[in-house]
C-alpha cells in the first residue's frame, strides 16, 4: 500500500542528485522496477518502497528522480508509450500493404517484449490504472492522442489500397484491430514469457489464414 512516505516537496529531490550517466542509469532501473511492480501488485498495492527495492536502491534515493508516487508512475507510463510509439512509426506505417503493416504491428509487441516484458506489461496496465486513480493520466491522452488512432489509420490506408472487401465496415475493422492490439499486451509477463510469444506466432498464422485446417464445407 502507498504511504505518507510517498510524497515528498518538490525542493526535496533536487539535493544532491547524482552526476551524469550513473544519474541515468538508476533513473532507468528505477523506472523498469516501477512498471514491473505497477503491472504485477497495481498501483494501490505498489509502494515507493516497494519499488525501490526491486530497484537496489534506499527508498531515499528515489526522491532525487520524483516527488511522488503519482509522478513515478506517469514518468513510467510516458518512457513505455513513448518506446511503442516510435517502433510503430518506424515499423508498421511504412508497410507496403495492410497485411504487412499488420504483421509488423505483432512484431512490435515480440520485439519490445524480448526487450523488456515489463514495458510491454504496463502498457495496458497504465490506461486501466489512470482509470480508476484521477491523479494519474493515460499516457496516450497525455501525447495528444488516442487509442483509436494508429487502428483508423491502418483502416484508412488500407482504403486507399483497396485492401479491404468491400462488404467489410471499416469502423468494425479498426475496433478488431484495437482489441487486438489491446488483447496483445495481457499475457506480457516474465512468468507467461514462452506463452506469450507463441501466442504472436498464432495471430500471425490466424492474420494469414493459416491457423486452421483446410477441408472442403459440408455442401
Amino acid at each position: 500500500m502507498s504511504s505518507a512516505g510517498d510524497e515528498r516537496p518538490a525542493t526535496s529531490r533536487r539535493r544532491g542528485r547524482p552526476p551524469g550517466q550513473r544519474s541515468a542509469e538508476t533513473r532507468e532501473r528505477i523506472l523498469r522496477s516501477a512498471r514491473l511492480r505497477f503491472a504485477h501488485a497495481g498501483y494501490d498495492r505498489t509502494s515507493l518502497a516497494d519499488i525501490a527495492q526491486e530497484a537496489g536502491i534506499t527508498p531515499r534515493a528515489i526522491y532525487h528522480y520524483v516527488d511522488s508516487k503519482p509522478e513515478l508512475f506517469n514518468q513510467a507510463a510516458d518512457v513505455a508509450y513513448e518506446r511503442f510509439a516510435a517502433e510503430v512509426a518506424q515499423r508498421v506505417l511504412p508497410g507496403e500493404d495492410t497485411q504487412v503493416r499488420l504483421h509488423r504491428l505483432i512484431d512490435v509487441f515480440r520485439v519490445l517484449y524480448r526487450e523488456d516484458p515489463t514495458l510491454i506489461a504496463f502498457l495496458s496496465q497504465a490506461s486501466i490504472e489512470a482509470r480508476r486513480n484521477p491523479e494519474l493520466e493515460d499516457p496516450v491522452t497525455r501525447a495528444g492522442t488516442d487509442r483509436s488512432a494508429l487502428p483508423q489509420a491502418l483502416v484508412a490506408l488500407a482504403l486507399v489500397r483497396g485492401d479491404l472487401t468491400p462488404d467489410v465496415d471499416p469502423a468494425g475493422a479498426a475496433a478488431l484491430i484495437e482489441v487486438m492490439g489491446a488483447g496483445m499486451t495481457l499475457l506480457a509477463t516474465r512468468e507467461r514469457g514462452d506463452e506469450y510469444l507463441a501466442m504472436l506466432d498464432v495471430m500471425e498464422r490466424l492474420l494469414d489464414g493459416t491457423l486452421f485446417v483446410q477441408r472442403p464445407r459440408p455442401a
